[in-house]
């Protein structure tokens, strides 16, 4: 049935990633997320920053802001439209006068808290299944779009750190009546019966309207290890807030087909809506907070057509670092945050962060350029991504501490568990190996084409996934797991014993690299490309980024060490490639097969790969 699940959201959500969405986006642009003056902005725009944000008037959504509008023309500069349904989407974090951005999600855990059988206290306000709520929403992103269509924004913002609550934090929303009755839609199409729905929550439903799924208060006194009512009811509320945030997506292409639809603030997968599964679909652009670890990559691969762009807080090394990491991970544009002056002062002078991001700014279109028109060449490890594992592992950590979770916050929920641990654990052991794996999904495996399949921290699996898995290992595929795989089902049910036979994956740590490099070549994946310190030794801390680019290959090397001063790494380079150029300079790069390079500490290194004729 997850396989069900998941195919048909991606029916639901697969036109928001058009191709007319992607290919209206051009360049690289370096926006400034403060409302500057004129003068400021004629200022950035030498420096090489092209936008800013216009705050959109929720109010009035059919006046355009005249004065911010008219010194972006005057700038000559763009702009995009910020914050259009922050009241909808980010109910829960946003700003307030005189109160902390989260303040109606610390008093819903605090009337929870004093009455937790009250039900009515987990409706969230508002309903992201609002009728109402929702033809509003429509209204005023329709008109927010046709105020500001001739004047061409690079994109508009449906809301800003937005989530189920407050960001990335658990809780137990939404059961108010409209949530509830599309819930239960939702589960007629993934169960087909009330009878089969009964059979897997081990409830005795006689209508679907008496459908009702557990709360975590109720979830967490189960002692049969089913906890597929919560768990659907989690998996239901990633998918309301999908198609909440994809409403407003076909609302902005309504407006203007061209239009792009972004979300700012995008949390890690997790809790929140941040199931990447059915998220990626929902909108044109992502801004993403998370530049290190698996949510740039695991966008890419949900959705290659997704724009995602990120924000740099300061000009210091390691924002610039962060920066350059995003942008060899597909990230196609910057957002700038400057509230002190630092980049262009009031009078039009350079500050000191405008001094240092200089470089960088006049680096990036050239290079952001290049990656775009290429793809990354991805080698055949295959790693699964799989939410309802996540939403286990956080059960069964959390259920020995009984009504704790009821105080946890968002910053609480990025913390690591099992899940996390092992799937960063993989990524950086391949890293460590110079390999690029692909992300995939439950409903990608019974068409993966790849050598070896890894399966991070996966508690639940279901049965179409289970023999999606058997399948690949009895034809040659090698399966690494961390643990027994697929002790519940793709529902949250404790099965009684796990899905796979003994000896259909093996059970290798995550940080056990010379296993894993052992299972790696009986499976033929080896390094296309090595990357040597000049004393033979496998450079290990630094990250190799292949792409292919019309025939030839690019290569980007990326230091791990945070060292200060510049090292030397030798590159062992395949026979495809007959010679070899800086990409940012044209410069010839001298060496034949065995290439020396020196790193800098922050700037990576990019090479052109010229293949022979």
């Amino acid at each position: 049935m997850r396989i069900r699940r998941a195919l048909c959201l991606a029916a639901l959500l697969s036109t928001a990633g058009t191709a007319a969405h992607a290919e209206s986006w051009r360049g690289f642009p370096v926006i400034e997320w403060q409302t500057r003056p004129a003068q400021q902005l004629a200022a950035m725009k030498h420096l090489g920053i092209t936008a800013e944000a216009i705050m959109a008037d929720r109010q009035h959504p059919d006046q355009p802001r005249r004065q911010e509008l008219q010194a972006a023309q005057s700038a000559g500069t763009g702009f995009y439209v910020e914050n259009i349904a922050t009241d909808f989407y980010s109910a829960y974090h946003r700003w307030f006068p005189g109160k902390p951005v989260n303040w109606r999600f610390v008093e819903a855990q605090q009337r929870y808290r004093a009455d937790p059988a009250n039900d009515s206290l987990l409706f969230r306000d508002p309903s992201l299944s609002d009728p109402a709520w929702q033809a509003s929403i429509r209204e005023r992103l329709m008109a927010t779009v046709r105020t500001y269509h001739a004047d061409q924004p690079l994109y508009y913002d449906l809301g800003d750190e937005s989530g189920i609550a407050d960001l990335s934090a658990f809780w137990d929303f939404d059961l108010s009546p409209p949530a509830l009755a599309a819930m239960r839609q939702w589960s007629q199409q993934q169960y087909g019966s009330l009878a089969a729905l009964n059979a897997e929550w081990g409830t005795h439903f006689a209508r679907w309207d008496d459908v009702r799924p557990e709360t975590t208060r109720q979830a967490m006194r189960r002692t049969d290890g089913n906890f597929a009512s919560w768990s659907d009811f989690k998996a239901w509320m990633d998918v309301a807030y999908a198609q909440a945030l994809r409403a407003g997506t076909d609302a902005v292409h309504a407006a203007d087909p061209q239009a792009v639809a972004g979300m700012e603030g995008v949390q890690v997968p997790g809790w929140g809506g941040y199931n990447f599964e059915t998220l990626a679909h929902s909108v044109d652009l992502m801004e993403v907070t998370g530049a290190y670890g698996e949510s740039l990559p695991l966008l890419r691969a949900l959705n290659p057509r997704l724009i995602p762009i990120i924000t740099s807080f300061s000009s210091s090394p390691a924002s610039q670092r962060r920066t350059w990491h995003a942008v060899l991970n597909g990230a196609r544009g910057l957002v700038l945050w400057d509230e002190n002056d630092a980049i262009v002062r009031p009078d039009g002078t350079v500050g000191p962060d405008g001094t240092a991001h200089a470089p960088l700014f006049a680096a990036l279109p050239r290079v952001a350029a290049l990656l775009h028109d290429s793809q990354p060449a991805l080698d055949a490890v295959a790693i699964l991504y799989s939410p309802e594992s996540f939403r286990l592992q956080w059960m069964l950590d959390q259920q020995p501490k009984g009504d704790a979770w009821m105080q946890r916050k968002s910053e609480t929920e990025l913390e690591d568990n099992a899940w996390r641990h092992a799937l960063h654990g993989y990524m950086q052991t391949l890293s460590g190996l110079h390999l690029q794996p692909q992300f995939v999904t439950g409903a990608m495996l019974a068409e993966l084409h790849s050598k070896v399949l890894i399966l991070p921290d996966t508690l639940g699996l279901s049965q179409q996934e289970a023999q999606a898995i058997a399948r690949f290992a009895a034809q040659g595929g090698v399966v690494i797991a961390d643990r027994p795989a697929g002790g519940y089902d793709g529902h949250g049910k404790r099965l009684p014993q796990p899905v796979f036979t003994a000896g259909v994956a093996r059970i290798v740590a995550p940080e056990d690299a010379p296993q894993i490099t052992r299972l790696l070549g009986q499976a033929g994946v080896s390094q296309p490309i090595g990357v040597r310190n000049p004393d033979g030794s496998n450079a290990g801390d630094v990250t190799l980024y292949r792409y292919r680019h019309h025939g030839d290959t690019v290569v980007a090397l990326e230091r791990q060490d945070r060292g200060a001063q510049g090292r030397a790494v030798v590159l062992d380079l395949p026979a495809a490639i007959a010679s070899v150029s800086d990409a940012r300079t044209g410069a010839a790069v001298a060496g034949g097969r065995q290439v020396t390079v020196q790193l800098d500490p922050v700037v990576p290194t990019i090479l052109w790969g010229h293949a022979r004729p």
